[in-house]
């Protein structure tokens, strides 16, 4: 039977790695118990012992410390990504894209169905962007009866008149109206435009030419900064950790010393838009959109085969539990009596 100060200090023990306690995790909870019955409490210092052991790696191994260096580099760039992504997460969600489609038929005044594009703005944020052309006069009354029909606030709205010149085979200009509004709901945002001109400036157009960009995308969330910068330093602590508890294992450490050498590129793709989110113009009017296009396929590819290469090197260090030359072997629980040289741990 087990007494309920003995579970506690079991429990504690978990702050170290299985390996350390299967080899002097019972030395430690002897003395600890002692040490309870004569009326110290080693609790905190047991945990911050285990801890320490957690991240001590092997004094005469260079390929460990540098797979832990690299580790930490490369986990700190898919923390950075993993801390944002969640950051969105709490976001007001955009909306769909029939939602759109109906209020931009209601602002324009042509029914049918826009192109909608998908974009992503530098702080990673989702937003979507419709565009439209067709002939229909410019009405302010319109515009503004369909933002407030659909629970949005107009923040501004102004319109200017001119004489545009839409060919260039010709000399004609025709009077062109110009609006733009910008508008809140809730957590969303949105900025549009219209450009509308009367007349009959292009031979198969009718008697207006009317163009509308209409933007809407999500308030910029206010842990975005902070879950971006936890998920560095969360990823930071994660990658040396994931080698120091490989680092009893060489071919192990290799392992993952090659996956995280693979997601290398991944990792600087992340950071430099983790730089991007945490640079950005707090509350912008407009959200500067980012081509995300590019280097898609080859982050994924990068990431799995980093993956598959840590998946592996943890599978290899599973194979032996074995502690390798050169790590501490047992204690005698009298070096850890109060008042001696020695601590639980061996700290």
């Amino acid at each position: 039977m087990t007494t309920p100060i003995e579970r506690r200090y079991r429990r504690l023990l978990l702050a170290y790695p299985r390996y350390y306690r299967e080899h002097r995790g019972a030395e430690i909870l002897t003395t600890v118990l002692e040490m309870a019955e004569d009326g110290h409490r080693p609790g905190p210092h047991l945990v911050l012992a285990g801890l320490r052991q957690r991240f001590k790696l092997p004094a005469r191994s260079p390929l460990a410390w540098v797979a832990a260096l690299l580790a930490a580099a490369v986990l700190g760039g898919f923390g950075a990504a993993a801390g944002t992504w969640i950051a969105w997460r709490t976001a007001a969600a955009v909306p769909s894209d029939q939602q759109v489609q109906a209020l931009n038929a209601a602002l324009t005044g042509m029914p049918g169905e826009a192109p909608l594009f998908p974009e992503t703005s530098g702080q990673q944020g989702p937003s979507v962007l419709v565009l439209t052309d067709g002939a229909r006069e410019w009405s302010a009354a319109r515009v503004r009866d369909a933002l407030t029909g659909a629970g949005w606030r107009i923040a501004s709205f102004r319109e200017s008149e001119a004489r545009t010149q839409p060919r260039e085979d010709t000399n004609a200009s025709f009077p062109t109206t110009f609006g733009y509004w910008a508008a809140t709901s809730g957590g969303l945002r949105m900025n549009g435009s219209a450009e509308v001109i009367a007349g009959k400036p292009f031979e198969d157009g009718g008697y207006y030419a009317a163009t509308y960009r209409l933007t809407v995308w999500p308030v910029e969330p206010a842990v975005l900064r902070p879950l971006t910068v936890a998920g560095i330093v969360a990823g930071l602590l994660a990658g040396w950790l994931l080698v120091a508890a490989l680092a009893r294992r060489r071919l192990a450490t290799a392992l993952a010393a090659v996956g995280l050498a693979v997601a290398t590129a991944p990792a600087y793709r992340f950071y430099r838009e983790a730089h991007d989110v945490l640079v950005y113009e707090r509350g912008a009017p407009y959200p500067v959109t980012v081509d995300g296009s590019h280097g898609g396929t080859l982050t994924l590819i990068c990431t799995v085969a980093g993956v598959l290469a840590v998946v592996a090197a943890v599978l290899a260090a599973r194979d032996r539990q074995a502690l390798q030359p050169g790590w501490p072997g047992p204690v005698g629980p009298g070096q850890l009596r109060p008042g001696g040289s020695g601590r639980p741990g061996g700290a």
